[in-house]
């Protein structure tokens, strides 16, 4: 069965109660660096781009000046209305006083045919070109530059060859950004430039920017990792510095108030009270308050541990003195049924009986006294089976001579009474077991004692076997008899039930276990 929420957030230990309260305390102040950590992290994002955006198109203006350069030139050729012997010759003359570094250019007629080059590798066609549009072309078998110019009316037509690494890129110190690759594209064509770095990345970041009207375009790559951690690690420092803070606090709330706690109550738990004095933990906290509780705690106990030592003493001697006092009275309680005795040793008739009814009583108060004083140790009351055992030896050694040798059996439960039960039981075994002494003299006398369902009470039957049913009928003492045993009874909260046809006599008394 599923208990419910209250129940198993009680079961938790105060640390992990601690843990989650300040996990949940502190998650509104992670969520906000968490946010902020995001916002960072896409600002970064931003800003790399941009910065890519602008390097990209540093690097696109500088191709595009030289582009732009070439094209010039091409296109200055053919605005001069001269004949082709001409432009010919001021193709070799800018050949020879610029030298290797113009760009090899060549004049085509309107046919197509080479008429002649400036110098260089030789440019054997024509790109096919709109007289009306010039035109920057990407040989990448070169790999150069192709730039075509024509005429309106078609009649001629330059072209010229610009190798790639004729554009030497200036980068920027302070661009911020590492280049992996720099290229131009122009279809499916691709060649690189020379400037940048040949280290490649499995995932990078790549911009385009049109050159030549967009008829070409260059591509610079630049890392992107590096982005993509430095946003992985903003938007995990927050989370692990507010996991870092919970349990930073729990470990403190744990160790330095949590655990010496636990210490203290561990060693109040094994304390045995007045058998052994506290021993107080060593406690290792910075904290006075839990060290001045522990001191508190052992200065209690302490205390305790002397008073419990003084009340100990006390109950000796207070069992002493009891000891001493019951056996006093057991004494003198013998030396009065010694002084009876010798009395009724004298006496002859009525008063031999009476001398013997008194002692027989006398002898019942010490039986009690001396049973309660054999169970005093362990204070588990008086047994009722050896009180009603030394009851019937001491009623049988005091029988008047007629009913001397009666027989007195038992059959009883062994069970436990107090000493204000047992005083009243042992003065209603001796009234009854004496009138029977008296009037069946011949037969046995059976006292038992059987528990019943009320819980705490058992049945005391003392009964004549043998008996006449007419042997009380004629009992002149009956009158008194019946009112001391009804007395008695009262003293056990329970009617006492006779059956004098019978001779039986049986009331509820109380027990201990």
């Amino acid at each position: 069965m599923k208990l419910p929420k209250k129940f198993a957030w009680a079961r938790l230990s105060t640390g992990a109660r601690m843990l989650l309260i300040l996990t949940a305390a502190m998650l509104p102040l992670g969520f906000i660096a968490l946010l902020t950590s995001l916002d960072m992290a896409r600002t970064a994002s931003v800003e790399r781009e941009a910065m890519a955006q602008t390097t990209t198109a540093l690097y696109a203006a500088q191709a595009e000046a030289v582009l732009q350069s070439n094209l010039s030139s091409v296109k200055a050729l053919l605005f001069v209305r001269r004949s082709p012997e001409y432009i010919c010759d001021t193709l070799r003359r800018q050949s020879f006083l610029q030298g290797p570094e113009r760009p090899p250019t060549a004049l085509f007629d309107g046919a197509g045919r080479k008429i002649c080059q400036s110098h260089g590798e030789p440019i054997v066609r024509r790109a096919q070109a709109d007289p009306n549009v010039e035109h920057v072309w990407l040989d990448a078998a070169r790999p150069a530059f192709r730039f075509t110019a024509a005429r309106v009316d078609g009649s001629l037509s330059v072209e010229s060859a610009t190798p790639v690494s004729a554009i030497r890129f200036t980068a920027r110190a302070d661009e911020g950004l590492p280049l992996l690759r720099l290229v131009v594209r122009q279809g499916q064509s691709e060649v690189p430039l020379s400037f940048g770095r040949t280290k490649a990345l499995a995932d990078t970041l790549s911009v385009s920017r049109p050159l030549a009207d967009g008829g070409l375009a260059i591509v610079a790559e630049f890392p992107n990792p590096p982005a993509k951690a430095n946003a992985a690690l903003l938007i995990l420092l927050p989370i692990m510095l507010w996991l870092a803070a919970a349990v930073t606090c729990w470990f403190l709330v744990s160790r330095l108030l949590l655990y010496p706690l636990n210490q203290i109550k561990q060693s109040v738990d094994a304390w045995q009270g007045n058998q052994q004095p506290f021993l107080l933990p060593r406690i290792s906290t910075p904290s006075r308050e839990i060290m001045a509780l522990a001191e508190s705690f052992a200065a209690t106990a302490s205390r305790i541990y002397d008073h419990e030592q003084e009340l100990e003493e006390g109950l000796r001697r207070q069992t002493k003195l009891t000891r001493e006092v019951h056996h006093r009275v057991k004494n003198n309680l013998q030396v009065v049924s010694s002084l009876i005795n010798l009395h009724a040793r004298g006496a002859q008739g009525e008063v031999a009986e009476a001398y013997g009814a008194i002692q027989r009583r006398i002898d019942a108060l010490a039986v009690v006294h001396r049973n309660h004083y054999a169970e005093l140790e362990e204070n588990l009351g008086v047994s009722m089976r050896s009180l009603a055992g030394e009851l019937a030896s001491s009623l049988r050694a005091s029988a008047p001579p007629s009913a001397a040798g009666m027989p007195i059996a038992l059959n009883m439960v062994d069970v436990y009474i107090t000493q204000d039960v047992a005083v009243p039981v042992a003065f209603l075994i001796t009234e009854i077991v004496e009138l029977l002494m008296y009037r069946n003299q011949h037969g046995s006398v059976l006292i038992s004692l059987e528990r019943v369902e009320e819980p705490g009470r058992a049945m005391l039957r003392v009964e004549a076997i043998g008996m006449n049913e007419h042997a009380l009928d004629d009992y002149a003492d009956m009158v008194r008899f019946d009112r001391v045993v009804t007395g008695i009874a009262r003293q056990f909260r329970a009617p006492l039930i006779k059956d004098l046809k019978a001779g039986r006599f049986e009331v509820q008394i109380g027990i201990l276990r």
